[in-house]
């Protein structure tokens, strides 16, 4: 899949513009709202990938991207936050422990030791959690961009039921491996002051969308079958 995502963009009529555009928005994401329409647009690759269609989407209609884009900016913001309310505790409790270890004494030694161990188990605790979120995200904006209801992107069961499957692990570690090369070529192109970082961020756009494109594919072999709640009825009655 890798060779295929990243023609994704290239096979479209307006790559060029796309990924023009893509660069400029990454380039005043600090601004928010840019980086909010980025995610829109990536929400509509997910989706697109999902259904079949593989014809990269434009920059149209700002308004539903900027609505898409604030759903999976939610998603996103709610994994990310997790991980940090963890570290946040555990700095605590190594300040605590440092503070207490300094007043001398066995108990406070004792004390500062028991409140150390408490603190590293906890940055452990948030390095797991981390990386859980960094691996369920993509399930959960893909979710949330196939039903465009945000509370999907929280629904633990059937994420369960997606993440643990094989072939979305496989999917995950390839659009893993696209964004890693995008990182690996914005930090050579870095090396040339001012340009280079700029150029690096329509990279970085290139291969976000590539990535997703990635998901996309994935979602469609492993999002869940819903039942069609309408067809109850059978269609011939039996003669009694």
């Amino acid at each position: 899949m890798i060779a295929e995502s990243l023609d994704y963009l290239c096979d479209g009529d307006n790559a060029v513009v796309t990924v023009l555009i893509g660069g400029a928005l990454l380039l005043a994401s600090p601004l928010v709202v840019p980086s909010i329409l980025v995610l829109g647009y990536v929400s509509r690759v997910l989706r697109q990938t999902a259904s079949g269609d593989d014809a990269p989407p434009v920059f149209d209609a700002w308004g539903d991207l900027l609505v898409e884009g604030a759903k999976g900016f939610a998603v996103t913001l709610v994994y990310s936050l997790v991980p940090l309310a963890v570290f946040a505790v555990a700095t605590v409790f190594g300040v605590g422990a440092a503070v207490v270890g300094s007043g001398g004494g066995s108990g406070s030694l004792f004390g500062g030791l028991i409140g150390g161990a408490i603190a590293v188990l906890l940055a452990l605790a948030a390095l797991a959690v981390s990386l859980v979120g960094l691996y369920v995200t993509p399930a959960a904006l893909a979710t949330v961009a196939d039903s465009g209801r945000v509370g999907d992107g929280f629904a633990v069961g059937m994420l369960w039921t997606v993440v643990t499957k094989r072939a979305y692990a496989v999917g995950w570690l390839t659009a893993a491996a696209v964004v890693l090369g995008g990182v690996l070529a914005v930090g050579v192109l870095s090396v040339v002051p001012v340009l280079g970082t700029i150029a690096g961020l329509f990279v970085q756009f290139y291969a976000l969308i590539a990535a997703a494109a990635v998901i996309g594919w994935t979602w469609a072999d492993v999002r869940p079958v819903v039942a069609d709640s309408t067809d109850t009825e059978p269609a011939e009655r039996p003669a009694v």
